[in-house]
């Protein structure tokens, strides 16, 4: 899915960035920042992102959430606002509102890599919290998240960012790969004449295996900590997804369409790479999501194959 596009200068979205902003300006110390990131897991850790967002949304009904999260900020000491800010920041960017895309972009401007509007000092406590979160980590989950950190922190322009736009809805949904061989089949390619029948559900089956009883099944148990983090590393708290459904369905069309062309295999996976490369590059996934994505895809994808083989047969 792509990202919903909120206007730079939406009331929610900057109430939102200015009361965060302003929260982890008081990280000034790596021991603040240790003490932030305890009170999170001692406050959170029991919880899940279904239950915390739920109450989000309760919440919301009763007042705006780019309200309830400047109200977080003002109980207890400075490191007490700072862990409910983000804790409402996290809760209310995934909570099923209409305001929560707004909220979510809101946290992403603060502690994001992008950086709408961060002062000096909130870019030294974004720093810090993330410094400390890190050497929490355990070492495949830093690995994951210094990964991350490395591909989103790429030089971007206004040219990368709609090509990146652009490979995620075209490549929702794994249909461009079933077009691509309803193409080629209609301009005569003999290996595909006889292909569609198997390669389609094998595509289609697998992304919507991942995209709805996998994902939704993972989410529904993630820990709240977990869309903690994320949002301190940088991640927008929008689609707290794993697997990679668009990597899936990438990596499941690459292995289907090399069955009929097994000479352009480096192409189809080139293609298929780059769509995974791109979920990293927009921050809509850790480099673990895209590699799960591409196992699970071109493990159903295969295996969807053999049974419509045999029934076939």
């Amino acid at each position: 899915m792509a990202t919903q596009q909120i206007p730079e200068h939406d009331p929610c979205r900057e109430q939102v960035r200015a009361a965060l902003s302003t929260e982890i300006e008081h990280v000034e110390t790596a021991e603040q920042a240790d003490a932030v990131l305890r009170r999170l897991a001692q406050g959170l850790a029991a919880g899940t992102t279904g239950e915390v967002a739920d109450s989000a949304a309760r919440i919301a009904e009763a007042q705006p959430p780019a309200t309830a999260v400047e109200q977080a900020g003002d109980a207890g000491s400075p490191m007490t606002g700072v862990a409910a800010t983000l804790a409402a920041a996290a809760a209310q960017g995934v909570a099923p509102t209409d305001e929560a895309p707004a909220v979510a972009v809101g946290a992403s401007d603060v502690l994001g890599v992008d950086g709408v509007g961060r002062t000096a000092a909130a870019e030294r406590g974004r720093q810090l919290l993330r410094d400390a979160l890190l050497r929490q980590m355990g070492p495949l989950q830093a690995l994951d998240a210094r990964l991350f950190l490395a591909v989103n922190g790429l030089p971007r322009t206004a040219w990368s960012n709609k090509l990146a736009d652009a490979i995620t809805i075209s490549t929702t949904g794994g249909w461009i790969w079933v077009l691509g061989l309803v193409v080629a089949r209609a301009l005569g390619a003999r290996a595909a004449q006889g292909a569609l029948h198997s390669v389609a559900p094998a595509v289609l089956g697998a992304t919507f295996i991942v995209e709805h009883p996998i994902k939704g099944s993972i989410r529904r148990r993630r820990p709240f900590i977990d869309v903690v983090r994320a949002l301190v590393i940088g991640r927008r708290p929008d689609g707290w997804s794993f697997p990679s459904g668009h990597t899936a369905a990438a990596f499941a069309g690459a292995l289907m369409l090399s069955h009929v062309w097994p000479l352009r295999a480096p192409l189809f996976f080139l293609g298929a790479g780059t769509v995974g490369f791109s979920r990293v590059y927009v921050g809509a996934h850790y480099p673990g999501d895209v590699l799960a994505g591409a196992t699970l895809g071109m493990a159903l994808a295969e295996a969807i194959r053999q049974v419509v083989r045999r029934v076939g047969d």
